[in-house]
């Protein structure tokens, strides 16, 4: 007879033989190392590197001799001139509450407006819906860089046509954000749009019968049993907005290039800007430590509004 073999977890044989014993709690970390290892790899190393050169004088052609500043390149960010480091953080801000405002908004409409459609129906238009957000961000640039051309642009042939004259939609400053920022709510609010509609997927039915049963209408159910049963869905939409809000950076980068004269660069653009053009791998360090610890702000926020959603619930 062969030699007989099991593989054993909690004291359990298994029929593929060789014996392995373990500790329970042994086995779930042996099942997350890959993806600790990946995270490690792709998040811990990045981000671990940007915090060391953020306080040196890296360049881009002498990094491996880089020598500690201190908090000098910090400095500098924030006393530059042209454009002033305040102007940069406004325009970021700006286009990110623009984006969240929009993103929530369209999102969220959208789906309470296929909320009660016939689910054939309402499949076909979520794929559609959808197609923005899985379009690349440079072809949704290109493209809404047609819309808003200043002579063959479709948004001015559209104004001509009434009557109207053309807008020079990314030549005024905020005018530009907001420009940018439609655009950027078209490519991104299908994220919102997916977990708003997962949430409402998950109202229970016995709620919205017994608001039938009371006589409450589309408006009332939607205002005091969908919308209430949809917070903390909604606040996982609104820090994901936020985030991706923060970090664009190829959508700017191809619609204005951060232009005109810096009137429309974001900090991921002053990072690129900083590391790539000036070759001053410490000063787009430090631009990365700070967008680093924006978005931890939001993240720890969204933890904090999120634990308190919940205890009202508990």
């Amino acid at each position: 007879m062969g030699p007989h073999v099991s593989f054993e977890s909690r004291g359990k044989a298994s029929r593929f033989g060789l014996a392995i014993h373990m500790p329970a709690r042994t086995v779930p970390w042996i099942l997350l190392t890959p993806a600790i290892a990946l995270s490690i790899f792709l998040i811990v190393v990045p981000y671990g590197m940007s915090f060391f050169y953020a306080f040196t004088n890296a360049q881009l052609t002498s990094v491996t001799t880089a020598s500690g500043v201190g908090f000098r390149n910090f400095s500098d960010l924030i006393h530059q001139i042209e454009p002033a480091f305040s102007t940069e953080v406004i325009t970021t801000v700006a286009f990110t509450g623009f984006t969240v405002v929009g993103s929530l908004a369209a999102g969220t409409s959208l789906a309470l407006a296929l909320y009660g459609v016939d689910s054939r129906i309402r499949a076909v238009l979520q794929a559609l819906i959808l197609i923005p957000w899985t379009v690349a961000a440079v072809i949704t640039g290109y493209t809404w860089t047609f819309m808003y051309g200043a002579q063959i642009g479709f948004l001015n042939n559209f104004i001509e046509r009434l009557g109207g004259s053309g807008i020079s939609w990314l030549l005024e400053r905020w005018l530009a954000i907001g420009s940018l920022a439609v655009a950027n709510v078209w490519a991104s609010f299908g994220i919102v749009f997916l977990v708003i509609t997962a949430a409402l997927a998950n109202v229970p039915e016995n709620l919205l019968r017994a608001a039938q049963v009371d006589g409450a209408g589309p408006g009332k159910i939607m205002t005091k049993v969908l919308l209430p049963n949809i917070r903390q869905a909604f606040l996982l939409a609104f820090l994901v907005a936020a985030v991706s809000g923060l970090n664009v950076f190829d959508l700017i980068f191809v619609i204005t290039g951060g232009g005109p004269v810096y009137q429309t660069e974001t900090l991921p653009l002053l990072m690129y800007r900083q590391t790539f053009v000036n070759g001053d791998v410490g000063a787009g360090a430090a631009v990365t430590l700070i967008l680093f610890f924006m978005t931890a702000a939001l993240a720890v926020a969204y933890v904090l509004a999120w634990q308190k959603e919940s205890r009202k619930w508990s």
